[in-house]
C-alpha cells in the first residue's frame, strides 16, 4: 500500500485546493516552526486537524519504509530527527482538541493524547464530510448567536473557548475529546472513505514502536502471533512487559530498603540514621514512579481504561509520596539539627526548631496535595472553598487543642522555664522533663509525672526556683524569758558562727538578731542566703544549717521550740 500513499496524498491535495481556493483550511505549511495552527473558525480547525495528521502519517510512512528497506537494526539519526518532526506536527493536530476537562496528569501523557488524536482520525475516515462552503469560517460564525458548529450527522462539535489563554479559538469540545473511545468504538467496524491514514491507529496501539530505542522495530514486528495475540485489549508482550516492569521495580525498592537498613545499623545515633534511611528510600520510590508512568505510557504504549487508571493511581501515590518525604526530611533535618548543636531532646530551643520545620512541612504539604489534586482532576480548590464553613466548626470543636497549641508557642517563645528547672506551679512543684505542643511535664519530688496542658500553664502563677541567683531563707526562734542577756548574746554569735561554717551559705548576706518580745517568748530571727546549685543540695544545706543551731542550743540547755513566720503558712522555712 506504501506505494499508492504519494499519488493518493496529491489527489486530496489537489481535491482541498479546488475547493477552498481562497486557502483558509489548507494554507500552506508555514516556515516559521513556532507558528500555531489556525483556529479562527470550525472550517480551519477541522480542516487543519485533518492536513496535519495526514501529512504526519505520509513523512512517517516515508521515514519507516527508509528503514525497512535498509540492512540497519535502529533509526538512523536523520530517521529519528524526521520522526520527531513527524510527531511535532502531529502537536499541531493536538492544539486542535480541547483538553481542558481531562486530568491534567492525563492530558500531557504523550500517547493519551496521541489516541485521541488517531481516534478522532480514524472517525473522521469513515465519514462524509460536508463540503468547504457549508462549514462555518470566520465570517459566518461571527453572525451566530451560539458560537458552535457539531458535524452534521454526529455528536462532533467544534466550539469556541471562552476563557482561559486559548479564549477566542475554536477547538474539538471537551466532551468530543472525551467521548472519542466511544465515537471509534461505534464506527470503527465501517469501511474507510479515505485510506490516507488507514490502520495507523491500530498500529500505533498494538505496536512495538516505543521500544524502538532499546528493541529494534524490526524485531518487534517479527514476533511470534501469539505474542501479539490481544489480552483485555492488549498484546501478550505489553503484559510481560509489565509483569518485567513490576519485579525490577520490587527488587530495585528491595534492595534500597535493605541497602538503607544495613546502613542505619552502623555507628553511632542509629535512630537519627534510621530516620536517614527512610528518607532515601522515599526519595527512591519518588524516582521510581515516575520511571515505571513512563516506560508504561512511552515504552509498553498501554492505551484504554488501563493506562488512564494506571497513570493517576502511579501519579496519586507520587503526590502522597511526595507529601510524605517532605514531612520526614523536615522531621530528619530538625532532628539532626538538634543532635549537631548537642541541644536537649526536650528543651524549647529544640521544640522551635521542629516548630518552624513543621509549619514548613504543613504549607509544603498542602500545596503538594492541593497542586497533586488539580493535576488528577480533583477540584480542591472547590473542596477548599466548600470546607469553609466546615473549618470554622471544626475550629470550634478543637479550641481546647488550638488554646494549648498557642499556649505551648506562647512558652516556647517567652521561655518562663527550661528543661531541668524547678518550679512551681499552683500545688505542683518539681523538675520540667519536657515542654510539647500540649502540655508540660514535670517530675515531682515525689517521683510522680505531672502534665499540665499548656494553656493552664499559661494563665497560671509559675514560681520558677532555677531562675533565683541565691535563696533567702528564715526561721523564727523562740527562746524563754529565763535566758539571761549574756546567753543570748553567746547564742546569737554561735548561730553566726554556724552560718559561717556551713557550705553555700553567703554569710555577708546572713545574720541572727533578737526580733521581738513575744507574750510567753523571746523570737530570735535567723535570716541566711543560699547560693543555687540544684534542689538536693540546697535542702541538704538547709538542713546541716537548721540542726547545727539545734544542737548548739542543745548544748546550751535552752528549752526553746522554732516555729515559722506568719508568711510561711505552716512551713518551716519561708523561702523567698
Amino acid at each position: 500500500m506504501t506505494h499508492r500513499l504519494p499519488k493518493i496524498l496529491l489527489l486530496y491535495l489537489a481535491f482541498v485546493t479546488l475547493l477552498f481556493p481562497h486557502g483558509e483550511a489548507l494554507s500552506e505549511v508555514s516556515d516559521n516552526p513556532l507558528a500555531p495552527p489556525d483556529t479562527s473558525s470550525p472550517r480551519s480547525t477541522l480542516l487543519g486537524f485533518i492536513d496535519s495528521v495526514n501529512s504526519s502519517y505520509e513523512q512517517l510512512e516515508l521515514v519507516v519504509g527508509s528503514y525497512r528497506g535498509s540492512s540497519r537494526l535502529y533509526f538512523s539519526n536523520k530517521e529519528i530527527e524526521e520522526v520527531d518532526r513527524v510527531y511535532e506536527n502531529i502537536d499541531l493536530a493536538r492544539r486542535t482538541l480541547n483538553f481542558a476537562e481531562l486530568p491534567k496528569a492525563l492530558a500531557v501523557a504523550e500517547p493519551l493524547f496521541r489516541y485521541r488524536i488517531f481516534q478522532l482520525k480514524e472517525v473522521l475516515d469513515r465519514l462524509e464530510l460536508p463540503v468547504a462552503e457549508s462549514i462555518p469560517d470566520a465570517q459566518m460564525m461571527a453572525s451566530r448567536e451560539f458560537k458552535r458548529w457539531t458535524l452534521p450527522g454526529t455528536e462532533i462539535t467544534i466550539e469556541r473557548v471562552e476563557t482561559g489563554s486559548r479564549a477566542g479559538e475554536y477547538l474539538f469540545s471537551p466532551e468530543t475529546v472525551e467521548r472519542l473511545p466511544e465515537f471509534y468504538a461505534r464506527i470503527k467496524h465501517f469501511p474507510y472513505l479515505s485510506d490516507t491514514t488507514a490502520g495507523w491507529y491500530e498500529r500505533y496501539r498494538y505496536g512495538g514502536a516505543g521500544l524502538r530505542a532499546v528493541i529494534p522495530l524490526k524485531w518487534m514486528s517479527a514476533m511470534p502471533a501469539w505474542a501479539k495475540a490481544p489480552i483485555l485489549d492488549h498484546p501478550i508482550w505489553r503484559w510481560i512487559g509489565m509483569i518485567i516492569v513490576f519485579f525490577v521495580a520490587v527488587g530495585s525498592f528491595t534492595l534500597a530498603r535493605y541497602a538503607g537498613t544495613s546502613w542505619a545499623g552502623r555507628g553511632q545515633q542509629t535512630e537519627l540514621r534510621t530516620q536517614w534511611a527512610q528518607l532515601a528510600r522515599v526519595t527512591f520510590m519518588l524516582l521510581l514512579i515516575p520511571s515505571i508512568i513512563y516506560v508504561v505510557t512511552v515504552n509498553l504504549r498501554f492505551s484504554g481504561l488501563f493506562l488512564e487508571v494506571t497513570t493517576l493511581s502511579l501519579w496519586a501515590l507520587f503526590t502522597l509520596t511526595l507529601t510524605g518525604a517532605v514531612w520526614l526530611a523536615c522531621s530528619v533535618l530538625a532532628e539532626s539539627i538538634v543532635s549537631s548543636q548537642e541541644l536537649l531532646v526536650g528543651s524549647i530551643d529544640s521544640q522551635l526548631i521542629r516548630l518552624a520545620l513543621r509549619l514548613i512541612a504543613t504549607i509544603l504539604s498542602v500545596t503538594i496535595l492541593i497542586v497533586g489534586a488539580q493535576q488528577l482532576g480533583i477540584p480542591a480548590y472547590s473542596v477548599i472553598a466548600g470546607l469553609g464553613v466546615g473549618g470554622i466548626a471544626f475550629a470550634l470543636a478543637a479550641k481546647d487543642s488550638l488554646a494549648n497549641l498557642l499556649g505551648s508557642l506562647l512558652i516556647m517563645f517567652e521561655k518562663p522555664f527550661r528543661i531541668g528547672h524547678w518550679i512551681k506551679v499552683a500545688e505542683t512543684e518539681g523538675i520540667v522533663e519536657s515542654i510539647g505542643f500540649r502540655s508540660t511535664r514535670i517530675r515531682t519530688f515525689k517521683n510522680s509525672l505531672v502534665s499540665i496542658p499548656s494553656d493552664h500553664l499559661v494563665n497560671a502563677a509559675v514560681d520558677n526556683m532555677s531562675m533565683r541567683e541565691k535563696q533567702v531563707v528564715e526561721a523564727a526562734l523562740r527562746i524563754p524569758y529565763s535566758m539571761t542577756s549574756p546567753e543570748i548574746e553567746y547564742f546569737l554569735a554561735g548561730i553566726g558562727r554556724v552560718i559561717e561554717e556551713t557550705p553555700l551559705v553567703c554569710s555577708n548576706e546572713s545574720f541572727a538578731r533578737l526580733d521581738e518580745f513575744g507574750e510567753r517568748s523571746l523570737q530570735i530571727l535567723v535570716h541566711f542566703s543560699l547560693t543555687v546549685t540544684g534542689y538536693h543540695a540546697e535542702k541538704k544545706a538547709q538542713h546541716e544549717l537548721l540542726l547545727s543551731i539545734l544542737r548548739l542550743a542543745e548544748s546550751m540547755n535552752i528549752n526553746w521550740m522554732a516555729i515559722p513566720s506568719e508568711s510561711q503558712q505552716g512551713h518551716q522555712c519561708n523561702e523567698a
